[in-house]
């Protein structure tokens, strides 16, 4: 992959937004004389991919805005783990999201352990395992449980951008240097990442999500990284964060999107490449979208539940929109009520249709929502 493209490349004529009316340095005894300003290029081909990205990304976060806060952090949680699944497919090995969840929450064992023992269809359930699918040796597993792990960190950082407003990823070199270790990335030399810094605060201009895009590549050129890296990927994301007018209630998504869209983006380079990356971009929104439309229907669903006053059904409900898989003793440690207790209120739920059971396991189980 090259870097951006200069300006003198006919294929990067300047787009409308950079359109600039730059003067001379006044003097003692000189006027400003302003140059004539470039042309707008409205038939630039950014602008469709750039406009049509935009529109994913605001109409997930005015949904999301107007979300229950159940919804909307249930939707924060899921869409971490539909991004560490999708770097994970793209670079590695196809783990669904859900197996994602069950592990970061301790209900699964390892992988590699998994294959040893020939358990690996109860440590990856929602995963297709045997001849149809995925199918493990011990060794290939123990290396994945190393890449899961860090997927997963880097959910929890996704995670960290909407919630914590007082975190600042990208204020200095040592912020920076923190924000990769926590991905578990790399890490250059100090100059390295101070120059990187300076470009993608100050040298670049335009739309937010262009410099997001630039951000990424010039990460990748400074690390050697030929191919879209989960670290160049979630400093665009911090970057975007950052240039915001106020705190989004969900991270800049692109791991999210199909596949397809992620190869495809690798063939690329320049003008292209960007292009790509803003439909990767608008595929994750659309993503988003629909899981919010997904937690919706079932917030909606449970309004209909028959429930008394004493009643912790609608408490149950709100447990599991907010959490993507939960048990019978995280329910009850979040509701205050005994582990049977709990149990009787997800028994309730899956007869009302509105969650099932995840794991297949007679013991130790998980369930989530329908659907």
């Amino acid at each position: 992959m090259s870097g951006n493209p200069k300006k003198d490349d006919e294929s990067w004529f300047t787009p409308v937004w950079e359109i600039d009316e730059e003067t001379e340095p006044p003097g003692p005894l000189r006027r400003r004389t302003p140059k004539a300003p470039a042309e707008p290029n409205y038939n630039h081909p950014l602008l469709t991919p750039l406009a049509l990205a935009q529109d994913a990304v605001a109409r997930l976060e005015a949904k999301a805005e107007f979300a229950s806060d159940a919804v909307a952090e249930g939707l924060r949680a899921r869409m971490s783990y539909l991004e560490a699944a999708g770097w994970l497919s793209y670079g590695f090995v196809g783990i669904h999201p859900r197996d994602l969840a069950l592990r970061d929450n301790g209900l699964t064992i390892s992988y590699g352990a998994a294959a040893h023992t020939d358990r690996l269809g109860t440590a990856i359930p929602a995963t297709t395992v045997g001849e149809s699918g995925l199918d493990l040796v011990p060794s290939v597993a123990s290396r994945i449980d190393i890449e899961v792990n860090h997927a997963l960190g880097l959910a929890r950082q996704w995670r960290r951008l909407a919630e914590i407003r007082s975190w600042r990823p990208l204020a200095d070199v040592a912020a920076v240097r923190k924000t990769l270790e926590s991905v578990g990335s790399r890490i250059p030399e100090d100059a390295e990442i101070a120059d990187w810094l300076i470009s993608a605060q100050t040298l670049h201009e335009g739309p937010t999500l262009i410099r997001a895009g630039r951000a990424a590549v010039e990460w990748m050129n400074l690390t050697g990284v030929k191919e879209q890296s989960p670290d160049g990927v979630f400093l665009a994301a911090c970057l975007w964060r950052e240039k915001a007018a106020r705190l989004p209630i969900i991270p800049l998504s692109f791991w999210s999107a199909p596949e397809l869209r992620h190869q495809r983006l690798g063939l690329h380079f320049g003008v292209d490449w960007m292009a790509e990356f803003l439909e990767c971009v608008r595929a994750a929104a659309i993503t988003g979208l629909q899981e919010l439309e997904r937690l919706r229907e079932a917030e909606q669903k449970s309004r209909s539940l028959a429930t008394t006053a004493r009643s912790r059904l609608t408490d149950a409900v709100d447990a599991l929109l907010r959490a993507p898989v939960v048990t019978a003793n995280s329910l009850a440690k979040t509701l205050g009520v005994t582990s049977d207790g709990a149990l009787r209120l997800l028994r309730q739920l899956v007869s009302a249709g509105i969650a099932r059971e995840a794991t297949g396991r007679a013991s130790w189980r998980a369930y989530v929502l329908k659907g």
